[in-house]
């Protein structure tokens, strides 16, 4: 018999479902059906953890992260300040990354296309960041076009346009931009199942009282590591008016979200969150 005889013969003999033999006590063979496990409709097209749009987003992020970086070491080499955006961009997709990975890596279960919180911010999230953007790009313009003769100008420009800080507020940004993303970053991985991008109003089985890691040190440094990345990314940048927009912005959110996070941790630990909220501060302006 030729090879393709015998796989035509071993093909004949497979049917679907998947047939299995299995010899009896009492006699011959008997052949019994092996059910295949369904799969949740969760991870499928349109579901919340749909494997396809996952792997699309963190596509995504890392060609995107790739770009801008080059872009940005490009035009810093050429001694151009517009690096600023790139970089400011590449920033945005490794911290998107970073708080689907951390999820997916530490709190499985949790771990959705929310967790890149590309649009479960809201709207005003990325109205935000186009705002620094727009900021940027045209105080940048307004500067270049200073050095130009005033005939070539289609209008009259502002007699001032505030310049780009200096270096070491340069230096400022890209420290609290790490230290930021870093603290972020730590606290999710130290807290575990017991982090989630939702506050949550009833207490799971497995939720407990953090207070080892960073949260020895800190109250929610989550809160603290967005915050102050958040004011290092418009320091980087140079913008005013944004800096101020996203004090105010972080500041009002997160003194609201801690008040009540913090009526459910009491609720869930009693005396034991307490305690602990006695000897551990959030490191927040004006937040205690």
């Amino acid at each position: 018999m030729s090879n393709s005889d015998r796989d035509s013969a071993h093909a004949s003999n497979i049917s679907w479902p998947l047939e299995r033999t299995e010899n009896q006590q009492n006699g011959g063979p008997q052949t019994s059906t092996l059910a295949l496990p369904s799969l949740d409709p969760s991870f499928t097209v349109g579901g919340p953890k749909a494997l396809s749009s996952i792997s699309s987003r963190a596509f995504f992020l890392g060609v995107t992260f790739g770009i801008m970086s080059i872009i940005a070491v490009e035009l810093a080499y050429f001694g151009t300040p517009f690096w600023r955006a790139p970089c400011f961009i590449a920033i945005l997709s490794i911290f998107h990354f970073l708080e689907f990975y951390t999820t997916a890596r530490y709190n499985p279960a949790d771990a959705k296309l929310s967790s890149f919180l590309l649009s479960s911010n809201g709207s005003a999230y990325n109205i935000a960041h186009t705002s620094a953007l727009i900021e940027f790009s045209t105080r940048q313009w307004l500067l270049s076009n200073q050095r130009l003769p005033l005939m070539k100008m289609p209008f009259q420009l502002p007699t001032f346009v505030p310049p780009l800080p200096p270096k070491w507020y340069l230096v400022l940004g890209f420290m609290l931009v790490v230290i930021g993303q870093g603290v972020r970053t730590a606290a999710m991985v130290e807290a575990g199942k017991s982090f989630n991008h939702i506050v949550q109003s009833r207490k799971r089985d497995d939720h407990v009282l953090v207070k080892s890691g960073i949260y020895r040190i800190l109250r929610h440094p989550s809160y603290f590591g967005f915050f102050w990345w958040g004011l290092g990314t418009q320091i980087l940048l140079g913008n005013h008016i944004c800096f101020l927009a996203y004090t105010a912005i972080l500041w009002k959110f997160f003194a609201s979200r801690i008040m009540k996070e913090e009526k459910f941790l009491v609720k869930f630990f009693g005396q034991d969150y307490v305690q602990y909220r006695e000897h551990t501060p959030v490191l927040i302006p004006f937040i205690s």
